[in-house]
């Protein structure tokens, strides 16, 4: 049975399709299909990108998005 995956899934897996940043952050874009599984990732690179991405489709502020996700990388990445 397919799964329906929403224009945010599809953006996300446009974004983590890049190879740059699969090289970069060393990810196997395969293992993130959703949003959902892409926001409980342990790679950082990964769950950010996925926090950015699910925040503009709940209409997030750019300055809500910002504060979360430089908040989650400050506690995640140092």
């Amino acid at each position: 049975m397919a799964r329906y995956l929403t224009n945010s899934d599809k953006v996300l897996q446009a974004v983590l399709s890049d190879e740059r940043l699969m090289a970069h952050a060393q990810y196997n874009p395969m293992d993130y299909e959703t949003i959902a599984e892409a926001l409980d990732s342990d790679n950082a690179v990964v769950c950010a990108v996925a926090k950015i991405i699910d925040g503009k489709g709940n209409n997030a502020t750019d300055k809500e998005i910002y504060n979360e996700v430089t908040n989650y990388l400050k506690s995640n990445l140092i």
